[in-house]
């Protein structure tokens, strides 16, 4: 895949995570609100990855495990980055999906932070 297509998919992957927000908040559905948090964190790895081949990874070289990733993240991502993405990651990722531990008001925010995220992936500089 591309850059493009990896940013692509991240977008895609954010909307469905803000649709089943919407319908976890709607049904005040725990198991919902945990799928909005799993598929938030699918798009964060796909910003993620467009950063990558941005910064010449090349795609088959892209990590596929959370500790390959970690590595690569802190080869390329400069600190701002840095921050989000391992924010995200801890929110969305642990606290949000395996922990099942955050309320509505805190997987708004963090889906809020994804999608800045996602936007200053957009303005890197191929």
């Amino acid at each position: 895949m591309s850059t493009e297509e990896h940013l692509e998919q991240a977008k895609r992957l954010y909307h469905k995570a803000l649709e089943e927000f919407q319908k976890a908040k709607d049904k005040n559905d725990g198991t919902v609100l945990r799928d909005a948090c799993g598929k938030g964190w699918l798009a964060a790895v796909e910003a993620t990855n467009a950063i990558f081949l941005k910064r010449e990874v090349k795609e088959e070289e892209l990590p596929k495990t959370d500790r390959g990733r970690r590595y690569v993240v802190y080869q390329h991502l400069e600190r701002d980055l840095r921050f989000i993405y391992f924010s995200l990651r801890e929110s969305l990722h642990i606290e949000g999906y395996y922990d099942s531990s955050l309320g509505f008001e805190e997987v708004k925010s963090h889906l809020d932070d994804l999608g800045f995220y996602i936007q200053k992936v957009e303005e890197l500089k191929d």
